[in-house]
Order: structure tokens, then C-alpha cells, then sequence
């Protein structure tokens, strides 16, 4: 019976040990190989590339560059592409709101290396694709963004169907954000981008009337902070792309010489 028990006892303890080491395994150039799509027919509904591709020139991670799958096609094939005017339109058209360009997002930020996600409005300024927010002080998006200002923001549009796979229309920014205080240059026109949005009263001589326009940027000049983030890279998925014979996801970037920045 001890021998029994012993061995059962070495068993087990082998058993834990060979776990353990599996948790340990060192993480290997381009990831573990079951995350990978194996080569093979191309399926129907695959989006369109170059001549003379293989699978792995899209489906492969580096283990630096998360931006991967089949969404890397849209950097390593020019078939498929809409040109960049189009693509910028519709993604004024998809974030325009009610026309102002305002908008609820989310907002992802990290500090030391703690995710956060936050649903926050920014307002989009279709002449310079900045976007911008304005926050109470001493919140934990403010002090992430204090210490990593690397942001992105997603948006999709909401459907009652809820038939987001053939009818999805969604956009996710990644880009810089910086914090302006009512001292910074730039705190000012920033405000007024964003003031301008808000919804105030409709005019009415018996209800006290919000000032003008410099009284209330002199109002949360001293109380809030407002958040730019510049884009440096804008993704849409838009399913209308593929009628016009394009990918139904296309990229954005803030110049044509920074299509190739990864």
C-alpha cells in the first residue's frame, strides 16, 4: 500500500512539474503556431490582394507588431485599396453625430501596463482629423494619459438589428494624445471646438441664458482639461467599401508619405 502511494504520490508530482513548466515555456519569435491560419483554398468571402501572395505575407505576427491577420493585407497589397479621399469621407460620415462630428467612444489608455477603458464624447474636427475632449481634473484616464500618452479610440455604430457582421460600420483611431491646460497655447481654439457642441437651451427671456463664447472658455479655463488626440493612423470598417470593389476595411493615415509606418 506505501508503494502504491508513493507512486502515485511520484506521479503526480511529475505531473505538476511538467505543468509548471509549460506555463514557463519562453515565449518564442512570432507566438505560439495555433494562432496561425494554416495555408489553404482561399475562402469566398476572403478580401482581395495581389497576385503572387501567400498566406503567411499577411497572416504573421512578428511578436513586436500586433497589427496583424488579415488586416495586414490592406498594408502589404495595393488591390483593393479606395482611394484616400473616399476613405477620409466616409470616416467624417461615419463620426459626423448629429452633424457637429460629436461622438461617444471608447477610449483605451495604459499605465504601467494596466489597460483602461473609458466611454468618453470627443469631438472630431473634420479640417485637421484632431479629435478632442474635455474632462474634469484628477481623473485615472488623465493621469494614464499623463504617463503614456499612446491612445485609441473605438466607435461603432449602433444597430437595432444587431446584424453587425454584414451591416458593421465601425472606426478605431490609434494616436497621441496631449493634454492641454486653460494656460497652453491651443487650450483656447480647442475649447471652442468643443463647447460649440454642447447642447444649450433654446433661447428664452425667463431662463438666465448661457454667456458667449470667450465668457465660457474664461469659465473652464482654471477647472478643466481638454484632450487632443492627433491621429496616426485611422481604421473603417464600412461593408459598402465592397460594393464599390474594395476591401471592406480600409486605412487612413495624416499623410500619404506615412502609408508604410508601422
Amino acid at each position: 500500500m506505501k508503494k502504491i502511494c508513493a507512486m502515485s504520490i511520484a506521479v503526480l508530482l511529475a505531473a505538476f512539474a511538467s505543468g509548471a513548466a509549460a506555463e514557463e515555456k519562453p515565449w518564442t519569435p512570432g507566438g505560439p503556431d495555433y494562432l496561425y491560419v494554416k495555408p489553404l483554398k482561399k475562402p469566398e468571402h476572403h478580401g482581395v490582394f495581389d497576385e503572387g501572395m501567400k498566406c503567411l505575407d499577411c497572416h504573421r505576427y512578428d511578436g513586436v507588431d500586433a497589427y496583424t491577420s488579415a488586416t495586414m493585407a490592406l498594408k502589404k497589397t495595393v488591390k483593393g485599396r479606395a482611394p484616400r479621399d473616399m476613405v477620409q469621407q466616409e470616416i467624417l460620415s461615419a463620426l459626423k453625430g448629429k452633424g457637429d462630428y460629436r461622438e461617444i467612444f471608447v477610449m483605451a489608455t495604459s499605465f504601467d501596463n494596466k489597460p483602461l477603458a473609458t466611454v468618453i464624447e470627443f469631438v472630431l474636427d473634420p479640417k485637421t482629423m484632431n479629435l478632442y475632449a474635455m474632462s474634469e481634473k484628477q481623473t485615472e484616464k488623465l493621469f494614464h494619459i499623463a504617463a503614456n500618452p499612446n491612445v485609441s479610440l473605438a466607435y461603432v455604430k449602433q444597430r437595432e438589428d444587431y446584424n453587425y457582421f454584414s451591416g458593421a460600420l465601425g472606426v478605431q483611431i490609434v494616436g497621441r494624445a496631449e493634454q492641454l491646460k486653460g494656460t497652453d497655447p491651443g487650450f483656447d481654439a480647442a475649447a471652442a471646438i468643443y463647447i460649440a457642441t454642447l447642447p444649450m437651451p433654446k433661447p428664452n427671456p425667463m431662463v438666465p441664458q448661457p454667456p458667449d463664447m470667450d465668457a465660457l472658455i474664461g469659465v473652464v479655463r482654471s477647472s478643466k482639461i481638454i484632450t487632443r488626440v492627433i491621429p496616426e493612423r485611422i481604421s473603417i470598417l464600412n461593408r459598402a467599401f465592397k460594393e464599390q470593389g474594395y476591401h471592406a476595411m480600409q486605412l487612413w493615415y495624416p499623410s500619404e508619405d506615412s502609408k508604410e509606418k508601422k
